[in-house]
């Protein structure tokens, strides 16, 4: 009886914890939401040209390649997440409102504080999901059903933004000062979510053994890298100018959102089902099955396509993110051993950091030479020839096994 209560009390004490990441995760991702769909819009509206834009795009990737490589061997070597996370979001909600002072004429500070807040902003979800994945290592449990909170996250802001925001097109920027208040609203909230966290100290610690880590250079781990290359390189000028095309294309600002309501709830059903997903089909096909849909997404924007067709194809990001994200941490910590798990994440965002860098500065030079439908076309290509090379090299490579320290 004494220990069928233990359980009862440890079963009860876990799933308290689990609800601590799954809030953590809403938090994140309310932040993101707001931030993403946007924030590109606000510095369109303050002057910024398509060139202009893509340069600016450029400095969080080219702080992810340094900044979140530093975050993830800080936090293997004290082997702590807490206070690290803690900091990425208390900064970067105080950060955000510099931005609303600047504009086209004050270019370099724009530049200067998009260095210093992504240096703060960016890193936090990957250690956010670090911290997620020491806490499952430690009780068990499902990824996909946490995680998903965080697409939930991604929704609810977007759904208040079609009452916040004007029912118009090619307003002021100043009409979208309701972000502002909810980036760095949410960043806070999450800061004080995870102060009231317990940290996780990754069981078996030892002496770190940086050598381990040449697994990296294993055709699989390889492969995978250009894989995540590729899709940073195609996806952020897709993220990027999106928001901005629906503008000439007479979509709304309180409409704006839809889509991303559209895609994110897609990308819950899949992230929920996951797990079973990949143990049936595998992580590899769940990344090719990504690939395709990307390459139809992107072919289909370069037709200028009809409001319904927009929300239709939408819901390709169940594949596009809700399938490759799950199968890129799997694979990432198969070929990583446990100690290293904040770091192997962070390597995924240094080398998506430079497909981001080459994927903005060629997306900013097609949107402003030929227009966003070329851009999108240009880019469908990409990701066709990407997914041959990928499907031609996965096959030709051995399968890692799991690893352990």
């Amino acid at each position: 009886m004494l220990h069928k209560n233990t359980y009862l009390i440890s079963f009860q004490k876990n799933s308290g914890s689990a609800w601590h990441f799954a809030t953590l995760q809403f938090l994140s991702f309310a932040a993101l939401s707001l931030f993403g769909t946007y924030g590109n819009v606000y510095f369109k509206r303050r002057g910024l040209s398509d060139i202009q834009l893509g340069i600016l795009l450029t400095v969080p990737a080219m702080v992810s390649i340094v900044g979140p490589m530093i975050w993830g061997i800080a936090s293997d070597l004290l082997q702590r997440r807490k206070p690290i996370v803690i900091t990425m979001y208390l900064v970067s909600a105080i950060l955000f409102p510099l931005f609303w002072f600047l504009n086209s004429q004050t270019f370099i500070l724009i530049c200067i504080t998009m260095g210093l807040f992504s240096f703060f902003f960016n890193p936090s979800i990957p250690l956010t999901d670090t911290w997620t994945l020491d806490y499952l290592s430690n009780t068990g449990g499902n990824y996909g059903k946490i995680r998903c909170w965080g697409s939930v996250g991604y929704i609810v802001p977007l759904l208040f933004s079609t009452v916040l925001f004007p029912s118009s097109a090619g307003g002021t920027a100043e009409v979208l000062l309701p972000m502002f208040f909810g980036v760095s609203g949410f960043r806070l909230l999450a800061a004080s979510q995870a102060s009231y966290m317990t940290d996780i100290i990754p069981s078996g610690q030892k002496k770190l053994d940086w050598k381990i880590l040449r697994i990296y250079l294993r055709p699989f781990a390889i492969t995978f890298f250009f894989c995540v290359f590729m899709r940073s390189f195609a996806f952020s000028p897709f993220f990027a100018f999106f928001n901005i095309y629906l503008d000439t294309l007479g979509v709304t600002d309180n409409m704006k959102g839809l889509p991303w309501i559209v895609a994110a709830g897609a990308e819950v059903i899949m992230i929920a089902f996951s797990d079973k997903l990949m143990q049936r089909f595998g992580a590899v096909t769940a990344i090719i099955s990504a690939y395709v849909a990307m390459a139809i997404r992107f072919f289909v924007l370069a037709t200028a396509p009809s409001w319904e067709v927009i929300l239709f194809i939408q819901l390709l990001h169940a594949f596009t993110f809700g399938a490759y994200h799950p199968a890129a941490i799997q694979i990432i910590n198969q070929i990583t051993p446990e100690s290293f798990r904040a770091t192997g994440q962070t390597l995924v965002s240094v080398i998506g950091g430079i497909g981001r860098i080459l994927g903005n500065l060629a997306g900013g030079f097609w949107a402003s030479s030929y227009g966003y439908s070329v851009l999108y076309k240009y880019l469908g290509i990409s990701v066709s020839v990407a997914t041959l090379i990928l499907v031609i090299a996965f096959a030709n490579c051995e399968k890692p096994q799991l690893n352990d320290d």
